[in-house]
């Protein structure tokens, strides 16, 4: 029985080591585990900083077209209302009767079409004495 009381210190000492190697095991597989759940955090870190600056480029890109659309909408409502007090105030310039009107240099005068036929029918009698004669 003696040999039976010697031998049981080795196999505890052999348990033992087992136990600690498979502890060791455990421990770099972890180990091996962390490192590559870090690796995969910087990753997706990266990606998300690549999105973030994306985003920012996209929305300021986005208020840049925004602001464009606004300041062409003003501009054509400031082109249509300038017409609109353009035309009525540059149209038909306001006379009295007997005051004569001058036109600018370029301007083309519009006239109502009634009073033009009645101004050509009242020309283009000719007085029978002037019939040799041409204007």
């Amino acid at each position: 029985m003696e040999t039976k009381a010697s031998d049981e210190p080795d196999v505890s000492a052999e348990k033992v080591l087992k136990l600690q190697k498979k502890q060791a095991r455990r421990e770099a597989k972890l180990m091996l585990e962390i490192e590559e759940a870090k690796k995969d955090l910087k990753k997706a870190q990266k990606k998300q900083s690549r999105a973030q600056a994306r985003l920012e480029n996209q929305s300021a890109s986005l208020q840049t077209l925004e602001a464009h659309l606004k300041e062409l909408r003003t501009q054509s409502q400031q082109a249509e209302t300038g017409e609109l007090s353009h035309s009525a105030t540059d149209a038909e310039p306001t006379s009295f009767p007997g005051e004569e009107v001058t036109m600018p240099e370029g301007s083309v005068a519009i006239t109502d079409a009634p009073n033009q036929s009645a101004h050509r029918s009242q020309t283009s009698r000719k007085p029978s004495s002037d019939a040799g004669h041409t204007e």
